[in-house]
């Protein structure tokens, strides 16, 4: 294990030591230890009635990147919803040279019927959409839009071998006839380009039908969306996450009967660089070094608030060891795009072609192209399966004797909160934690144990939050 300069990344690193183990035996043999950041807990209890919790799907619908400099994953709190169709937008179907030459020609021996296809469109179906301004745009967009009045899964490669094309067509407007019967004239006088206008069809196509299952939402929920309820009732129809494990096996791991369930255990030795700074050590020769308060801190009534340094200003060093409890799994999944039905918004393929476009050869590139790395270990994730737990159990090891300004301090509240690496545990709670302290004065040490009780007051399933150890992430291009 390399060394870490950085505080977070080395204390990441140590706790993905630690979990490694444990996630390959729950089948997360790439988990990467994550940083919650602003994202904070994970709401886990996931369907609210019949609905999905608006709080979990907020969570998962963001962009995830790993950081290769410090080796763990987080989030720029992009909406990923919103910055996968922005890439979608960006996304064209292009010929190549080669291919472009020979449609073109094809057309132009073939001018008069193209013409009078353009012609029949704009006089009974209307304009064609802003941006559909060439010649080969116009007839890809007439030759897409009259397979939409087939039925579903429709091909161009059957349109043109039916010798009765009305009768694929049984959702044709009225006065369409002519320009179904230029058109497969049409059809039948460039079947030497067949391949090239297929492709141009087909992929445009999907490309479109994609964005169109991302937004807008319909205003009732069909095939590739579903349903999200916040805590006041409010409903939104959304692109549609599946989870593989129902709320009540994700509770029985959780929050298993004493002595079971899978737990992670990682220690920490930290040493007093100054009243506000510290070095971490960890087995496999990590190190870091950074602000004591972004390491840990308890707080509680009265504005107490306490760093690693404040309990005894004359204490240099403290061992922290990291107990995660109820380690289980959740298992995300987007609905993936059907070619046959048209449904689904997940749909990798046109990104991973532009990411790795060729100009000579016809495929998706992008225009412009957005900036992304879409490989694996990328910026452009999404989370494929979390390893959570209940919130971390912390005993904290003091090398001191003066156990009586411990007792003093820690007596001053009943329940605390916990903060670990910058971050508010349990939700920021002031009565999620208790503390209980001890000394082994033959050993010279005082110990304080901060173990998670959970809220006083009752909180509804859905506010419900798991401490998020690491995840495994889908890329575009996975592989």
């Amino acid at each position: 294990m390399s060394t870490a300069n950085d505080l977070q990344s080395a204390i990441l690193q140590a706790i993905q030591q630690a979990a490694l183990p444990t996630a390959t035996a729950l089948n997360m043999p790439n988990m990467l230890v994550l940083d919650e950041g602003g994202l904070g807990d994970f709401p886990w209890f996931w369907q609210n009635g019949t609905n999905f919790n608006a709080k979990t799907y907020a969570w998962l619908n963001n962009v995830f990147g790993y950081d290769a400099t410090n080796k763990y994953l987080s989030s720029n709190l992009a909406n990923y919803m919103t910055s996968y169709y922005d890439v979608l937008m960006d996304t064209s179907y292009v010929l190549s040279a080669a291919d472009e030459s020979a449609l073109n020609s094809a057309n132009m021996a073939n001018a008069t019927i193209v013409n009078s296809i353009i012609s029949d469109w704009t006089t009974t179906q209307g304009a064609f959409p802003a941006g559909t301004n060439t010649q080969n745009a116009q007839l890809s967009y007439v030759t897409s839009q009259v397979l939409t009045w087939g039925a579903a899964g429709l091909t161009l490669g059957t349109l043109r071998a039916s010798t009765n094309p009305m009768s694929l067509l049984p959702n044709r407007p009225l006065g369409s006839e002519g320009l179904v019967s230029d058109l497969m004239t049409y059809l039948g006088d460039t079947s030497s380009v067949a391949n090239i206008q297929a492709a141009v069809v087909s992929f445009n196509n999907q490309l479109a039908q994609t964005r169109a299952n991302v937004q807008p939402a319909p205003t009732t929920v069909s095939p590739g969306w579903m349903q999200i309820i916040d805590n006041s009732g409010q409903m939104q129809i959304v692109p549609q996450f599946n989870i593989a494990e129902s709320t009540a096996v994700i509770q029985n791991n959780l929050l298993p009967q004493t002595g079971q369930g899978k737990n992670i255990v990682t220690t920490i030795s930290a040493s007093k660089a100054s009243s506000n700074t510290v070095n971490i050590s960890a087995s496999g020769g990590i190190k870091g070094f950074g602000s004591v308060l972004d390491l840990f801190g308890i707080f509680g009534q009265a504005s107490a608030s306490y760093n690693l340094w404040s309990f005894d200003e004359s204490t240099t060093a403290v061992d922290i060891e990291i107990a995660f409890n109820g380690v289980t799994t959740v298992t995300p999944a987007p609905v993936s795009y059907n070619i046959s039905t048209g449904k689904g918004w997940w749909n990798p393929a046109p990104l991973a072609s532009a990411a790795s476009y060729n100009p000579s050869q016809s495929g998706y590139r992008f225009m412009p192209d957005p900036g992304i790395n879409f490989a694996p270990m990328g910026n452009f994730g999404q989370i494929a399966r979390l390893l959570i737990s209940q919130q971390p159990v912390f005993t904290l090891t003091f090398h001191t004797s003066n156990y009586q300004a411990f007792t003093q301090k820690i007596s001053e509240s009943s329940s605390w909160g916990v903060s670990f690496l910058g971050i508010p545990l349990a939700g920021g709670s002031q009565s999620y934690f208790q503390a209980n302290t001890r000394q082994d004065a033959s050993g010279g040490t005082v110990t304080i144990t901060m173990t998670p009780v959970g809220n006083k007051t009752p909180v509804s399933p859905a506010d419900q939050l798991a401490y998020v150890i690491g995840a495994e992430v889908l890329w575009v291009k996975a592989g």
